[in-house]
């Protein structure tokens, strides 16, 4: 087998890492060089030292000599003492500085992702691979340690083989021989624990699915009315079992291994004592030599492990690391367009020949759809669950591209522009909207500190939220959620809708799009924010998607899907008179708007 291909993708996954590494710590590596110079010196001082004081007892005994060797001694190791001391201080700063950077970066670089992807089980198995090991084994740091003691090693077996080769080179030949085979046996060992993790990749996954649901706060009340908990604690249970039966077979295979290695390392001392003694005996060496030698050898033999160890945790440590970049290399395929958009107050959505299937499905979820949005039309999007309506929007709202087709913002395609600028044009309210633990401001405004307190109190009036603001004492500045505030408060279902149509409202986007935006209303509230909603919007251009057809009177245009098609498209009245599938919907709901 050819090592080369394999020590050049190592060094190419090492060149990757120290560019991470100087990106997060421009300190860490010129610290890691001195701290390994140094470490590699220290060792000297108590192999060398300890043979010309032992020589003078033994010989002429001259007190100040001996005091002399003595001081140097004790003086040798203080100062190197305290040095080390002080570096490994700041290389733990700066180790903690590099992980805190880095699940900043991992979080941006999540963040960044094409939605797409996030729904792709071949990227989730990759993101798990590639992050578990980081934050469940610790990677980064075995890693920086791996090249550290790799370093100070390949620096002390300089100088310890140059001393011991003034008495004989074979002794390190042995000692080589030895490390060699327990390299082998170590990299054996770590192979199979690399293969072991890559293969609990998913398990870990549903593991950790599992897990969250017994303690996700907002599953609380589904968990303790449906019964759930005896179920989700038994999957748990289950998946813990199948990890736990995993790690014991590993580890006792790792345990025979380890036995191995400890066997081989007592026959080379063996033979290295036997060696010596035998010097000392003939008059070869006085005892100083002997325990210089024996201090070199044991130290030698020491680096050797240490420096294969190193070399094949920092081997093992690559092979996480380059699923790390993979992960990494990952790039948004849907941002890539860099056009600006002159008219931000004037836009026009068309939908032409537009079809769209998810990943590993065979049938579309949308078939040649084809639409235009006018420039302040009211449109409303209904259908039966699962008609398309909610893939309509995440098309228009760029979290997908379209498998065919095309869809065009003022006759220019969407995947032209500037991410980042076609998102200021959209205000969304999806029917799965979160809301996050921080102020009720923080939740409204996010990232746009521009927008005043007396403009956040106007838009919560308007959505109906006056009273409850009226009951919080900090007002705006409330955190949501009680997790890091107990005087915190909780939206109702209701109300949580309220303040994600009021965040929507003030990032004043020139087009307003309301997934299912009545769904935890009644219909006495329903009405009233349709009546709201519409005063509040003028001369923006809005989509309301539902299942519900009580925003269709409202309505300029309403598009009918059905089975992923286009199947009716005008205004309410007209698709009444057309008596097909809108006037059945309506007929059948119509008490609840009369």
């Amino acid at each position: 087998m050819n090592p080369f291909p394999a020590l050049k993708k190592d060094w190419n996954v090492t060149l990757y890492f120290w560019k991470l590494v100087h990106s997060m710590s421009k300190s860490y590596i010129p610290l890691m060089v001195f701290a390994s110079l140094c470490s590699a010196i220290f060792p000297f001082i108590n192999i060398i030292l300890p043979k010309y004081l032992i020589d003078e007892l033994m010989g002429a005994g001259r007190e100040m000599n001996i005091i002399l060797w003595i001081g140097v001694l004790v003086a040798g190791n203080a100062v190197f003492g305290l040095l080390q001391n002080y570096l490994n201080q700041h290389i733990e700063l700066a180790n903690l500085l590099v992980m805190d950077r880095l699940e900043l970066h991992i979080g941006q670089h999540i963040m960044n992702l094409d939605y797409e992807r996030l729904e792709n089980t071949k990227v989730l198995d990759l993101k798990e691979q590639a992050l578990a090991p980081i934050r469940q084994q610790d990677v980064i740091r075995k890693m920086l340690d791996s090249m550290k003691n790799l370093l100070q090693t390949i620096l002390s077996l300089l100088g310890l083989a140059a001393l011991i080769s003034t008495l004989n080179i074979g002794i390190i030949v042995v000692i080589m021989g030895m490390i060699l085979l327990n390299t082998f046996i170590f990299k054996k060992s770590q192979q199979a624990q690399f293969n072991f993790h890559k293969l609990l990749a998913p398990l870990n996954r549903k593991f950790g699915y599992y897990s969250k649901l017994a303690v996700d706060f907002s599953m609380a009340k589904d968990v303790r009315l449906f019964g759930m908990a005896p179920y989700l604690l038994n999957k748990v249970n289950t998946y813990h079992n199948e990890s736990v039966r995993g790690f014991g077979g590993l580890y006792e295979k790792v345990g025979r291994y380890k036995g191995l290695t400890s066997v081989n390392l007592q026959l080379q001392m063996v033979i290295i004592y036997a060696y010596m003694v035998v010097k000392v005996v003939t008059g070869k060496i006085q005892i100083g030599g002997f325990v210089m030698y024996i201090s070199a050898a044991n130290s030698f033999s020491a680096q050797v492990s240490l420096a294969m160890n190193a070399y094949v945790e920092f081997r093992q440590m690559c092979k996480y690391i380059e699923v790390f970049r993979e992960f990494e290399s990952l790039r948004p395929a849907m941002r890539t367009g860099q056009g600006r958009i002159e008219k931000f107050m004037d836009v026009e959505i068309e939908f032409c020949n537009v079809s769209f299937k998810y990943a590993g499905n065979e049938n579309y979820s949308l078939k040649n759809v084809s639409l235009t949005i006018k420039n302040g039309e009211r449109l409303a999007v209904v259908g039966q669950n699962g008609a398309g309506k909610s893939t309509f929007i995440k098309l228009l709202c760029r979290l997908y591209e379209p498998d065919q087709g095309e869809i065009l913002l003022n006759g220019r395609s969407i995947q032209e522009y500037r991410y980042d600028e076609y998102m200021k044009i959209l205000g969304v309210v999806f029917q799965d909207y979160k809301l996050f633990s921080f102020s009720i401001k923080e939740n409204l405004c996010l990232k746009d500190s521009g927008i005043s307190e007396k403009e956040i109190e106007e838009v919560l009036n308007q959505v109906g939220l006056e009273d409850k603001m009226k009951r919080l004492n900090k007002g705006i500045d409330t955190q949501v959620h009680k997790i890091f505030d107990e005087k915190g408060t909780d939206f109702s279902g209701g109300e949580s809708q309220k303040v994600v149509i009021a965040r929507a409202l003030l990032k004043k986007s020139p087009i307003l799009i309301l997934d299912e935006p009545t769904a935890a209303l009644d219909p006495y509230a329903e009405f009233e924010m349709y009546n709201n909603f519409n005063l509040l919007t003028e001369n923006r251009t809005v989509i309301y998607i539902s299942h519900r057809l009580s925003a269709c009177k409202f309505c300029d245009k309403i598009a009918v899907f059905n089975n992923g098609e286009l199947v009716e498209y005008g205004s309410h009245h007209q698709l009444l008179l057309d008596q097909q599938e809108y006037s059945s919907m309506w007929k059948a709901q119509a008490q609840y708007y009369q």
